[in-house]
């Protein structure tokens, strides 16, 4: 969204793993094209092929499930209901993966195996596709996820480049083996609450820099400085 630079020619995509609608609610009111694999409208069906229409601007791939997806009889995969629809067998069967011991099972099961393959690719851009994965409000507790960022990384021959925003003062687990490995440090931009790190250039800082606030990334998206 840089001044003078044109939009490349691809959807965004988001890799969301919280369960609300905020991403897709914003993006409806503000317009965007956008799928998040469910077809037909305020009551819809689970249907992939979504993600590949013409004409996207975004795609969203809910990899822990969605607040607004069901569970219905016959079916795991899932399903939109409206509000005023009344199925009483509808119950509050929701289609989410809790955290839980049997977390990575269920990741292995339609629909979450379908958007574990999405975001795959989206990880693995083709060769000399530049492609960024800003990460914001993430914890990386999620093994299953950290693998596919790492491979990535070590695949993507420069290619995939991670900016990752956290309130930690300095890079701490996954995000510090990151950076302290000389494979791919320098695909890694860390910008924590005390500083910036990115390979040997390191900056740090005696005051909070609270840009991993989510308030804060939406201003530097709009261009604020």
């Amino acid at each position: 969204m840089r001044p003078g630079k044109p939009s490349p020619n691809q959807a965004v995509d988001y890799l969301v793993i919280n369960y609300d609608t905020i991403i897709e609610d914003a993006l409806a009111l503000a317009q965007v094209p956008f799928s998040d694999g469910i077809d037909g409208g305020v009551s819809g069906w689970w249907n992939p092929d979504t993600f590949d229409r013409n004409g996207l601007s975004a795609r969203v791939f809910k990899l822990h499930g969605s607040i607004d997806w069901h569970e219905l009889s016959g079916s795991t995969l899932p399903h939109r209901v409206a509000s005023n629809v009344d199925l009483p067998a509808l119950g509050d069967r929701r289609i989410l993966i809790w955290p839980a011991s049997t977390k990575y099972r269920e990741t292995q099961l339609d629909p979450y195996a379908q958007l574990a393959e999405r975001a795959r690719r989206v990880l693995n851009p083709k060769q000399g596709s530049q492609r960024v994965l800003v990460i914001c409000g993430y914890s990386f507790s999620d093994a299953h996820i950290n693998i596919e960022i790492e491979r990535g990384l070590r695949s993507s021959s420069g290619d995939l480049t991670v900016v990752a925003f956290t309130n930690e003062d300095a890079p701490i687990g996954k995000l510090k083996d990151w950076h302290e490995d000389s494979a791919i440090t320098k695909q890694v931009l860390v910008y924590a609450n005390k500083g910036f790190f990115h390979g040997n250039d390191v900056r740090l800082s005696e005051n909070p820099l609270p840009w991993w606030k989510f308030e804060h990334i939406t201003t530097i998206l709009e261009g604020a400085r």
